[in-house]
Protein backbone atom coordinates (compact mmCIF):
# COMPACT_ATOMS: atom_id res chain seq x y z
CA UNK A 1 0.00 0.00 0.00
CA UNK A 2 1.44 3.36 -1.06
CA UNK A 3 0.68 6.50 0.91
CA UNK A 4 -0.12 9.54 -1.15
CA UNK A 5 1.82 12.77 -0.78
CA UNK A 6 -1.25 14.45 0.67
CA UNK A 7 -1.50 11.79 3.36
CA UNK A 8 2.19 12.13 4.24
CA UNK A 9 1.82 15.89 4.44
CA UNK A 10 -1.07 15.50 6.86
CA UNK A 11 1.02 13.16 9.02
CA UNK A 12 4.10 15.36 9.23
CA UNK A 13 2.65 18.89 9.32
CA UNK A 14 2.10 19.07 13.10
CA UNK A 15 5.47 17.58 14.12
CA UNK A 16 7.20 19.91 11.67
CA UNK A 17 5.33 22.89 13.11
CA UNK A 18 6.22 21.88 16.67
CA UNK A 19 9.87 21.50 15.62
CA UNK A 20 9.90 24.90 13.92
CA UNK A 21 8.42 26.69 16.95
CA UNK A 22 10.84 24.95 19.33
CA UNK A 23 13.87 25.69 17.16
CA UNK A 24 12.89 29.33 16.67
CA UNK A 25 12.34 29.69 20.42
CA UNK A 26 15.72 28.15 21.19
CA UNK A 27 17.61 30.34 18.75
CA UNK A 28 15.77 33.49 19.86
CA UNK A 29 16.35 32.69 23.55
CA UNK A 30 20.06 32.39 22.88
CA UNK A 31 20.27 35.63 20.90
CA UNK A 32 17.88 37.99 22.72
CA UNK A 33 18.18 39.42 26.22
CA UNK A 34 15.44 40.90 28.36
CA UNK A 35 11.81 40.21 29.12
CA UNK A 36 11.25 38.36 25.86
CA UNK A 37 13.43 35.50 27.16
CA UNK A 38 10.44 34.09 29.03
CA UNK A 39 8.35 33.87 25.87
CA UNK A 40 11.22 32.32 23.92
CA UNK A 41 11.88 29.79 26.71
CA UNK A 42 8.23 28.73 26.56
CA UNK A 43 8.49 28.46 22.77
CA UNK A 44 11.62 26.31 23.04
CA UNK A 45 9.77 23.96 25.40
CA UNK A 46 6.71 23.86 23.16
CA UNK A 47 7.31 20.20 22.26
CA UNK A 48 7.23 19.21 25.93
CA UNK A 49 4.10 21.26 26.48
CA UNK A 50 2.36 19.52 23.58
CA UNK A 51 3.49 16.09 24.78
CA UNK A 52 2.18 16.79 28.29
CA UNK A 53 -1.15 17.98 26.87
CA UNK A 54 -1.50 14.81 24.79
CA UNK A 55 -0.73 12.61 27.77
CA UNK A 56 -3.14 14.55 29.97
CA UNK A 57 -5.98 13.98 27.47
CA UNK A 58 -5.54 10.19 27.70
Amino acid sequence: MRLSAKRLGAIFVLPALIFAVSLAGLVAALLVEGHADIIFAIASGFGLIVAAAVLARR
